[in-house]
């Protein structure tokens, strides 16, 4: 199988890096920065629908709607797998587990809040590498159905 560079995972490694911190932070202009002015956003919601936002504008806006309140959760992004796009060396699926833990304020108790995987798709351009695509899914009861909802939405 075909693996990415040394250099190119190290990129994408700081990509992820960037915008974990950025959610976390909630940064709004290193969130929007990850992503590619045409990137598209899809998020697979409880009732198992997937939302879709097309263009960075859109991934703004509503992430704009979650910024601002309480800022108690770290995400982190774990067990990366690379997947090549056939006849592409500036495209890589990959497909993650994260996970979220949340700071309750009134007790500084810590809890496991959320959990999920995601399927992206990143791209260099002119040596930057950004999303093109994230599709993200609380964990599911068939994670490979999942996945393909989110590559098909």
């Amino acid at each position: 199988m075909t693996m990415p560079s040394a250099d190119t995972r190290a990129a994408i490694d700081d990509l992820y890096a960037t915008y974990l911190w950025a959610l976390d932070l909630q940064d709004i202009d290193d969130y929007v920065s990850v992503f590619w002015d045409d990137a598209v956003l899809k998020e697979t919601q409880l009732d198992g629908t997937i939302e879709v936002w097309r263009g960075a504008p859109a991934i703004r806006a509503f992430t704009e709607g979650h910024f601002g309140g309480y800022g108690g959760h770290q995400h982190r992004e774990t067990t990366r797998r690379y997947l090549p796009v056939p006849g592409r060396d500036d495209q890589w699926v990959l497909l993650s587990y994260w996970f979220a833990s949340h700071r309750e304020p009134t007790t500084n108790e810590i809890a496991f809040f959320s959990t999920g995987l995601s399927r992206d798709v990143v791209e260099a351009r002119d040596g930057v590498w950004r999303f093109a695509e994230r599709g993200i899914s609380r964990w599911p009861a068939d994670p490979r159905a999942a996945l393909q909802a989110i590559a098909d939405a």
